[in-house]
């Protein structure tokens, strides 16, 4: 099986349980534990710049929905087509929204150094390894120089040949040091990082401020 099936593999396996979710609706009554202010979220995602803004991964919207008032642009990117209407729906009459339909490795279509940031909240801790490492790359491609990107990933060194629903919260294999190797490969650099309890687990969950040089 070449690179390129195997991850395709990854991105079938990861996302087959989000297709029709109550995560979605659930989730919106802890949306408060990243935009309050004195969170980790919080802190880190104030030092982004708005310009052009990417949301990988943004469900129902209801992350960037805390944003439109002061942001430039948002791209908003989801891998189903499902969640892109809703947010076509929650969102209308907000004109500097762009949705758009994921690929699970990329942010292709959209054009080199055409964006001051990109984030992702609680999507990524789901991503196996190699779907991270692609993110990034093209991170690396999309974001002009001196942009940030703020990434929330699993830290669970969770057995590689284990399916990630099996473990706490259906994290992922993922350390914060993997994810800043990975991060250097992809020729960006670490501003900061922070290691987070998430629900009754400390420790699980990491998350990322990175720049393009």
């Amino acid at each position: 099986m070449g690179i390129g099936s195997e991850l395709d593999r990854q991105i079938e396996v990861v996302s087959e349980a989000w297709a029709e979710s109550v995560y979605y609706d659930n989730a919106e009554q802890w949306t408060h534990l990243f935009w309050d202010d004195g969170t980790d979220f919080r802190a880190l995602f104030d030092r982004l710049d708005l310009t052009n803004v990417i949301e990988l991964a943004c469900g129902h919207g209801r992350h960037s929905e805390q944003i439109t008032g002061r942001a430039g642009h948002i791209v908003m990117i989801d891998i189903f087509e499902q969640n892109l209407e809703f947010c076509r729906v929650r969102l209308a009459g907000h004109d500097n929204i762009e949705l758009m339909k994921g690929d699970g490795q990329s942010f292709q279509p959209l054009p080199d150094r055409s964006a001051s940031s990109i984030f992702c909240y609680d999507a990524m801790v789901h991503f196996s390894p190699d779907m991270v490492s692609a993110y990034l790359r093209d991170a690396a491609r999309v974001m002009e120089a001196g942009g940030k990107a703020l990434f929330h990933h699993s830290n669970y060194p969770a057995p590689i040949d284990r399916h990630y629903g099996n473990n706490p919260c259906a994290r992922n294999h993922m350390t914060v040091e993997l994810f800043a190797n990975l991060a250097k490969e992809a020729g960006l650099d670490v501003i900061e990082q922070r290691v987070m309890r998430w629900g009754n687990h400390p420790d699980l969950d990491g998350l990322s401020l990175l720049t393009k040089p």
